[in-house]
């Protein structure tokens, strides 16, 4: 008798990406969309808009709209308030699950230490080549995969 085969399938993760650069929002929705397991659910210009964004407060309060992600991705050097900042206030919330990666040009190691130290999940260097933005999305995809498997317990 044949084995029923069963295949899950996988989840889809939302992501706000949070970055001052517009030309580096563009391309990484661009990488994101090309990512069938990816939906880019907002967008924010600094960590301000970011907290905003992630309370629902100051025009964000309407989650169809503006749904709450699974995944940030934080740049790190913003005017008004800094990734680093957003990252301290995140530790006085308590969004279960969701998963934080800085996305910085900075690879300075007390940036990425202290990133780690404020809880993000992963720390990504910002890439102009297509193919690395691509390699980094899979790895973002594998760790987001990990740790839902983790939460779930299966």
């Amino acid at each position: 008798m044949p084995i029923p085969v069963v295949t899950m399938e996988k989840k889809t993760y939302s992501v706000l990406l949070v970055d001052d650069s517009e030309d580096d929002r563009w391309f990484m929705r661009r990488a994101l969309n090309g990512n069938s397991r990816f939906s880019v659910a907002g967008e924010a210009c600094d960590g301000e808009v970011a907290i905003a964004y992630l309370s629902g407060q100051g025009g964000y309060e309407d989650r169809g709209k503006h749904p709450f992600p699974d995944v940030v991705l934080l740049d790190l050097k913003m005017p008004r308030v800094t990734g680093h900042e957003v990252l301290s206030w995140l530790q006085t919330q308590s969004f279960k699950g969701l998963f934080v990666a800085v996305l910085s040009g900075s690879i300075l190691p007390e940036d990425i230490a202290r990133s780690m130290a404020l809880g993000a999940h992963a720390h990504f260097k910002k890439n102009a080549m297509e193919g690395e933005r691509a390699a980094m999305i899979r790895v973002l995809e594998d760790l987001l995969d990990r740790a839902e498997v983790s939460t779930t317990g299966d």
